[in-house]
């Protein structure tokens, strides 16, 4: 009887599939598609193995594998692919808009759609954590502790300040490709390397503005592999070493950090803010994804199951970034603080051993979340709005979401623990942008969804 449910299973999940890359256009871009899953796929499993958690006489002790096995930051070279979601959203989003100017639409009307479609997701997330740091302290837990889950809660939030900045630019960084491609990208290359050197002799804060530089540089890489100026398959291996040379030169003789993303107690880091370190390491990315493309696309196009796979995911993968780090605190919370898991003090070998299980763990505690919260992925028509309020919706929700980044979500000497002026501008940015409406229904009277990518 169970073999018969599940063979009953397994056929309609095939079906399913098949229906699904039936349903697919020819002209969905499968490969990128991919790309981008993998990418944030990647950084969640990497945050998920990268957290130290041990119970310290009740006393929770939360470390980084980086900073407490040093040797293990080389990883980081293949494990820190956030650069690769920004390549792939340079060559969605360029085609996207392009689209929509063929359409008659606005550059302001597609930066409310793509805005609306990125920050959605970030509402149900919002409506968790606002309140919970005080419920939290109000039922007894530590002021401490809730300080540490919020901040570990919001950690993806970095992503989106970034992304939607990236985003609202595209219109311009798109007009400066069509007039200089190769020129604008030098450019840039040149302003990181620039911005590195006065951030090493101790300029303040300008070193933030490699956030928008490095991940635009590898969005603006994205309308060149668009417009097919990018070396194809096997072509691309020499970008690969290039990049993988220029990132050895740049670490061994110019000291920079071994490690692609921050570490606990460092203050020198290739990813907050970004180096010229990381666009060398998205040039040995790039490298690879140009050559794995004619044999992964063949069979993705094979292979029904896959694509549905990918298909789903990537229909919920800004639900998956945003809420990885709330399954990780679920995980924590039912395996240290109820004796289930092993008394670990160190990360020795049977921590690694543990490693297969934690990361089943945190899988098993988001998929709930993604399955309840998916649904704010489909973002359908926004509001119209003229370009000063989009951008000051943009700007009062980048700064809104930079407060509570760099203050944290909650701490117990505010009142009611929240940073007002964070939450107040990201509220109002949100507002400004519509992402708060509903989602419009078409005349079926099923939502309307956009359907463009990430």
């Amino acid at each position: 009887m169970i073999w018969s449910a599940a063979v009953s299973w397994t056929g309609a999940a095939r079906a399913a599939a098949v229906e699904i890359d039936t349903r697919t256009p020819d002209r969905r871009d499968r490969y990128t598609d991919l790309v981008r899953v993998l990418a944030i796929i990647a950084v969640v499993y990497g945050h998920w193995i990268a957290a130290v958690i041990f119970v310290d006489d009740g006393r929770l002790v939360a470390s980084q594998i980086l900073a407490v096995a040093p040797w293990t930051q080389v990883a980081t070279w293949f494990w820190q692919v956030m650069p690769l979601f920004f390549l792939v959203g340079g060559r969605v989003n360029a085609a996207s808009l392009r689209r929509a100017h063929l359409r008659g639409d606005t550059s302001t009307t597609w930066v409310r759609r793509r805005s609306r479609r990125l920050l959605r997701p970030l509402l149900p997330l919002l409506a968790v954590w606002l309140p919970m740091g005080p419920l939290l302290v109000w039922f007894g837990v530590s002021p401490g502790l809730v300080e540490l889950a919020t901040e570990t809660a919001f950690i993806p939030l970095w992503f989106l300040v970034v992304y939607l900045l990236v985003v609202t630019l595209t219109p311009t960084t798109l007009w400066l490709h069509h007039r200089g491609a190769y020129a604008v990208l030098l450019l840039a290359v040149g302003l990181v390397a620039v911005i590195d050197v006065l951030d090493g002799v101790g300029v303040p804060l300008v070193a933030h503005a490699n956030y928008v530089l490095v991940f635009g540089i590898a969005h603006q890489l994205g309308y060149l592999w668009l417009d097919d100026k990018l070396p194809r398959g096997a072509r691309g291996l020499h970008l690969l070493w290039s990049g993988l040379l220029a990132a050895l030169l740049l670490v061994t003789l110019l000291d920079y950090p071994v490690s692609m993303v921050g570490v606990h107690g460092d203050e020198a880091s290739n990813a907050t803010p970004p180096t010229l370190a990381l666009v060398a390491l998205t040039t040995m990315q790039l490298g690879g994804v140009l050559a794995a493309r004619r044999p992964v696309e063949a069979w993705l196009r094979r292979h029904a199951v896959s694509w549905a796979t990918v298909a789903t995911v990537g229909a919920a993968i800004i639900t998956v970034f945003l809420w990885h780090m709330t399954a990780l605190i679920i995980a924590a919370s039912l395996t240290h603080f109820t004796g289930w898991w092993p008394r670990l003090t160190s990360v020795d070998a049977q921590w690694w051993a543990m490693r297969p299980v934690w990361l089943l763990v945190c899988t098993i505690a988001l998929v709930p979340l993604v399955l309840l919260f998916r649904g704010f992925e489909r973002a359908g028509d926004p509001v119209p709005r003229g370009p000063g309020v989009t951008i000051t919706g943009v700007v009062a929700t980048a700064v809104g979401l930079g407060i509570i980044q760099t203050t944290g979500l909650y701490d117990a000497d505010r009142a009611l623990g929240l940073p007002p002026a964070g939450v107040v501008l990201l509220l109002a940015g949100l507002v400004l942008l519509g992402v708060h409406h509903r989602e419009p229904a078409d005349v079926s009277g099923r939502p309307a969804s956009d359907h463009g990518g990430a």
